[in-house]
């Protein structure tokens, strides 16, 4: 299994990804003159250009599925492939640390689902003691970096359709909570989590930082097993927020967040369309990958 120590970009390959991927024009000089600044603009960039999806990994075949490694990684994000929190999470986490920022990873649970979830902490941003998350790598992500240093409850944030919180749980869990009309869908699949008007999604450990190889087996799960309980190799899902407003093809629904922050949905109505709107919105992905997909889910419209 794999060790932190092959998980390495270096600082070159760093901004050539921040160059020539998310397209930001940004020095060394400027990033340690501009931190919180710098990124709020790397986490704009991530979810403009770099897609949560789960089609590469449906698109290959049973039996032939792996956990990726730090190369695979690095070759989808690049890419503008994307992935699931796997890929995406662990590569911030490999860039910033490239550039020198104090970054850890964190165990997060989902649904009662023990390390089903990367999480990326930030510490001493601001000061010695600061903690600071980082969250790209979901299909519900927090918009900007969010400061840990509240008591009990954050701010209520609101960006784009979604609006959300965070919430102190005993000592060291953080809960990432969102409003439930917001996250409607998921929320009726997964009731035990309402409290009132709030939705608990992902639960942090922000007190226990652990390695890549943490996630091995858990992440092996995911990302090879079908379960048709979870998404990761059950549905096509493929979510970006391009100009800060959602873009999402979740099976037979294309979503589109319009200029007044409301999200419009529609169906397909046959295979080509579902192709076509890839072709449209999510061009990095090939045809040939699409169709591998779109046959191993044995896709159906209703």
């Amino acid at each position: 299994m794999a060790t932190d120590d092959e998980y390495n970009i270096t600082a070159e390959e760093a901004f050539r990804f921040l160059h020539d991927v998310l397209q930001m024009e940004c020095t060394e000089t400027w990033i340690k003159a501009n931190k919180v600044f710098f990124l709020g603009e790397f986490i704009r960039g991530m979810h403009y250009h770099i897609p949560f999806q789960t089609i590469s990994g449906i698109a290959i075949p049973d039996g032939k599925r792996r956990l990726p490694t730090a190369a695979d990684i690095k070759t989808d994000i690049f890419s503008k492939l994307g992935g699931i929190c796997y890929q995406i999470n662990l590569f911030c986490w490999m860039l910033l640390r490239a550039l020198g920022f104090d970054t850890r990873l964190l165990t997060s649970d989902v649904f009662g689902q023990k390390d089903y979830h990367i999480g990326v902490i930030i510490n001493g941003l601001t000061d010695n003691g600061s903690k600071h998350l980082l969250e790209v790598g979901s299909s519900y992500p927090s918009r900007r970096l969010i400061p840990l240093d509240f008591e009990h409850c954050s701010p209520e944030y609101s960006d784009s359709y979604m609006k959300y919180r965070f919430v102190r749980q005993g000592e060291g869990t953080v809960i990432f909570q969102h409003k439930i009309n917001t996250v409607s869908s998921l929320a009726r699949k997964h009731p035990g989590y309402i409290e009132g008007e709030w939705f608990s999604f992902i639960f942090y450990n922000t007190e226990r930082s652990v390695s890549v190889s943490h996630f091995n087996t858990a992440m092996t799960s995911i990302m090879t097993v079908v379960n048709e309980d979870d998404f990761a190799l059950t549905s096509l899902r493929c979510t970006a927020y391009p100009n800060g407003r959602l873009v999402c093809i979740k099976d037979s629904k294309l979503m589109l967040e319009d200029e007044g922050q409301e999200v419009q949905y529609s169906h397909f109505r046959s295979r080509d369309e579902f192709l076509e709107a890839f072709q449209r919105h999510f061009p990095q992905f090939t045809e040939s990958m699409i169709r591998a997909a779109m046959k191993n889910i044995q896709f159906k419209l209703p």
